[in-house]
This record gives C-alpha cells, sequence and structure tokens, in this order.
C-alpha cells in the first residue's frame, strides 16, 4: 500500500461554504477520524461516481489526519493558524495526475456535526484544478445561491465543501520492517558483486596460517557425498528397470502383432470351393 506523506487539506480560518472553519473544527476532524466509523475516499471535483470504471471514480483513501501549527500571511501580517494535514493512500491513476501537474489542489468535505455527536468529521476529500482563491470565490457564491451547485456533491445536506489547498504528492519511504531487510540484504549482495567486477587495488596482506581442517568435517562430508550418490544410484537403477519392462512389453506387443498379420488373409483373397472328389476327368457321351 503507498502511504503520502501528511500535506495540507484546510487551514484555521479558511472559506467553507460561506462560513469560516474554526480552529475547533481542524481539532475535531484529526482526533475523530477512524476508518472504522466512516473511511473519508478521494474523489474528483467532489463527485461520488456510480461505476467504478467511470471518469468520477474513487481515487484513493484517507489513511490518517494530524494537526500543525503553520505561519500564513494576513494582510501583510503573519499569523499562526492550525492546519489540517491528511495522509492518503492513493491509486496509480491519482499519481500520474499529479506527476503529470493536474488535479494539484484538494478540498474537504466536512460535517459539522458527525452523528449528532456535536463534533466536526471528515466525510471526503476531493482532488481539483480549481485554486484556492477561485475555489473561494465559487463557494462563497453557491452558499448565497438559492440553489447550491455544490448540494448534490455532498454526503449530507449540511455539510460544508472547503476552498481547495494546493499539495504535491510525495509518497513515504516503503523499506520499511521486512522489506527493508530483504531491500538491504540484496544491496549487500550488489555491493560485493561489483566489488567482485571491479576490484580496488589494496596493499598485499601478509599470508595467514590456516589450520588443518578437523577430520571430522572431512568423514560428514565424504558420508553426504555417498549418501548423494547411492540416492542418485538408486534412482536411475528404478528408472532403468522401468524402462526395460516397457521395451519387453512392446517387443512383445509388436511380435504379437506382426503373427496376426501374417495369418489374417487379404480383403482381396477368395477362397476355392471345396471339391466334391473324382479325377476330374470329361467323359464322352457314346
Amino acid at each position: 500500500m503507498a502511504k503520502s506523506k501528511f500535506h495540507r487539506v484546510a487551514t484555521e480560518g479558511a472559506t467553507a461554504d460561506g462560513r469560516k472553519i474554526e480552529r475547533k473544527d481542524i481539532e475535531d476532524m484529526a482526533a475523530t477520524y477512524n476508518r472504522e466509523t466512516y473511511a473519508s475516499r478521494v474523489n474528483m471535483e467532489h463527485f461520488r461516481g456510480l461505476t467504478a470504471d467511470g471518469p468520477f471514480k474513487a481515487y484513493g483513501d484517507v489513511l490518517a489526519l494530524k494537526t500543525e501549527e503553520i505561519e500564513i500571511e494576513v494582510g501583510g501580517k503573519k499569523e499562526k493558524r492550525l492546519a489540517l494535514l491528511a495522509q492518503i493512500d492513493p491509486t496509480e491513476e491519482l499519481i500520474a495526475f499529479n506527476k503529470k501537474r493536474q488535479k494539484l489542489f484538494t478540498s474537504i468535505e466536512i460535517n459539522p456535526n458527525f452523528a449528532q455527536s456535536g463534533k466536526a468529521y471528515l466525510q471526503g476529500l476531493a482532488v481539483t484544478d480549481s485554486p484556492a482563491s477561485l475555489a473561494t470565490e465559487m463557494l462563497e457564491f453557491a452558499a448565497k445561491a438559492t440553489v447550491n451547485p455544490f448540494a448534490t456533491r455532498k454526503v449530507e445536506a449540511g455539510n460544508l465543501i472547503t476552498a481547495a489547498e494546493e499539495f504535491t504528492l510525495e509518497l513515504e519511504d516503503e523499506a520499511t520492517g521486512e522489506n527493508s531487510e530483504v531491500i538491504s540484504a540484496f544491496s549487500a549482495m550488489k555491493a560485493f558483486f561489483t566489488g567482485l567486477a571491479t576490484p580496488t587495488k589494496t596493499e598485499p596482506a601478509p599470508p595467514v596460517v590456516t589450520p588443518p581442517a578437523d577430520a571430522s568435517d572431512y568423514a560428514k562430508f565424504s558420508a553426504a557425498i555417498t549418501e548423494g550418490l547411492t540416492r542418485i544410484g538408486t534412482v536411475l537403477e528404478a528408472t532403468t528397470k522401468a524402462n526395460d519392462e516397457r521395451f519387453t512389453k512392446l517387443t512383445g506387443d509388436l511380435a504379437a502383432l506382426q503373427t496376426k498379420m501374417e495369418t489374417t488373409p487379404s480383403n482381396t483373397f477368395t477362397q476355392r470351393p471345396v471339391s466334391p472328389g473324382g479325377d476330374n476327368r470329361p467323359r464322352a457321351d457314346c
């Protein structure tokens, strides 16, 4: 599973359907998000498609949320604001979109009173091409309109859609746990064989006197070789015997077939009628 690095998806004070996102909203979403309770998915432009192969299918899942204090410039002055950061599991298509500089902004859908708990919850994350300023104007217009154009895109009518935040999809390194050990082992092997291919000049080391090997080691090695050869001989003997039996049977079958063919009359042969006797000489009528 590919995991993205945490990236900002909402900021305290940003616009969400005509109202500002409060600090408590940010804190609630980070504290309450639980995939077993409600797993938020990544969609495109807040549309949720009905088919798995359409243009508005899911493009990933939100794995985790956390908060972080950031410093932004407001009216020429720098202020500290609380930001909401999300970690997602993107599909290969979303990764490809981002590499092509498509769908570079994210916008979240907030349920301000999730399950009547009185706390905000993240119910969706969308990727979009609309920059933050344009999205803010669209959301303010939508909030004042008689029919909100975003209404059909929400999970619940009372949910809020935030202005977009720019993001770059960066994946975390996956070389962790057992995978890292395997990769490390292959790296060591590569380094070893590379060293053999391109040996470096080193000062000759003094010869090391190696003590003679233990006689028991030779005995074990010899016994192992003998056992292996014995097994091979047994297999070859059994195979040879089976082949001999098959050959003998085939030879017998062939001889029987040949005898049958020699004693079977041809289809064009006609049997001579049985003679009734006599000398077969014509007689004169006197």
